[in-house]
């Protein structure tokens, strides 16, 4: 081999090298976006329990459809007319950091179900899915209300427990109604939205090579966990939410989920907010408690 052949095979090799470790490093990246998408971020949960605050409270543990624990308080008291609420946190929270919502639903007479998603809180460990293995747990918590002779409740969530509720309701016609605050549209488009907010990545390559990582490691389509096909099946009433501050769901791509909803339907902007914590602003209970007691004159009728 002569001189020049031999460095041209040199330059072909090292070439070689440099692709594999890029490939390897890109590969390396897109794993830690997809763990980034599938573990439950930490949060601390709040030292208080319904019960120091005068509530009827009841620890319960229902069982998801795929046997999964989940621990929840039950809240049976309020008016024999009104219809019960699950109430349902976002993705790193847990029933804990609902406190408001179950006071207010509680003050205003309605019995309460507050659930710890999988993963989360008190319930038993588990990677996330934003929606979709959630959705499950939703519907195990519809049935625990049920069983009871509470009736069809509402489900009452916040971010990647507004998705969950509306692909529960999407399942379950039973429902009474839908209060979904701050819901992203589908699963693909959050990751990218929030990867390219929080990181500054975009699409391609490494979110185009984890998305099919995040499905091997959870065994689900990625296309499953959509909240515009869900919104679009559901016939019972939905009031969506968005605040007017927030950049992760904002109000414009929240809306696109209140246009194709079936059912009776509202949008509204919070004033002044963000994503998901709410300051409970009058306003704010006054839409929710409007909202409910629509719900309750029907069931009534």
């Amino acid at each position: 081999m002569n001189l020049a052949g031999f460095r041209t095979k040199s330059i072909l090799a090292w070439l070689g090298v440099l692709g594999a470790l890029v490939v390897g490093l890109f590969w390396l990246a897109a794993s830690f976006l997809s763990n980034l998408a599938t573990f439950v971020p930490p949060s601390a949960r709040p030292n208080l329990h319904p019960q120091r605050l005068g509530l009827i409270c009841k620890d319960v543990e229902i069982r998801s459809g795929d046997g999964k624990k989940l621990s929840a308080w039950w809240m049976p008291a309020g008016k024999k007319s009104a219809p019960p609420v699950i109430v349902l946190h976002g993705l790193g929270a847990s029933k804990s950091h609902m406190i408001d919502y179950i006071l207010f639903a509680q003050k205003e007479g309605y019995p309460v179900l507050a659930i710890d998603f999988r993963g989360h809180g008190g319930s038993e460990p588990s990677m996330t899915s934003i929606g979709f293995y959630e959705s499950q747990d939703v519907l195990a918590g519809v049935k625990f209300v049920q069983e009871r002779g509470a009736g069809d409740p509402v489900l009452w969530g916040t971010s990647m427990g507004a998705v969950s509720a509306l692909l529960a309701a999407e399942r379950d016609d039973s429902v009474a109604g839908v209060i979904a605050d701050a819901p992203f549209d589908t699963y693909r488009n959050t990751i990218r939205h929030h990867a390219k907010l929080m990181y500054g990545i975009t699409e391609f390559p490494l979110i185009w090579m984890a998305f099919p990582m995040i499905e091997r490691r959870l065994n689900f389509s990625l296309d499953e966990v959509d909240s515009l096909r869900a919104a679009a099946k559901i016939q019972a009433p939905i009031l969506v939410l968005a605040g007017e501050k927030d950049v992760r769901m904002d109000p414009a791509m929240v809306r696109t989920i209140y246009e194709v909803a079936a059912g009776p339907k509202e949008f509204w902007i919070i004033p002044g907010e963000g994503h998901e914590n709410r300051t409970f602003q009058d306003s704010f209970q006054e839409k929710i408690r409007a909202f409910l007691a629509r719900i309750e004159r029907s069931r009534k009728s």
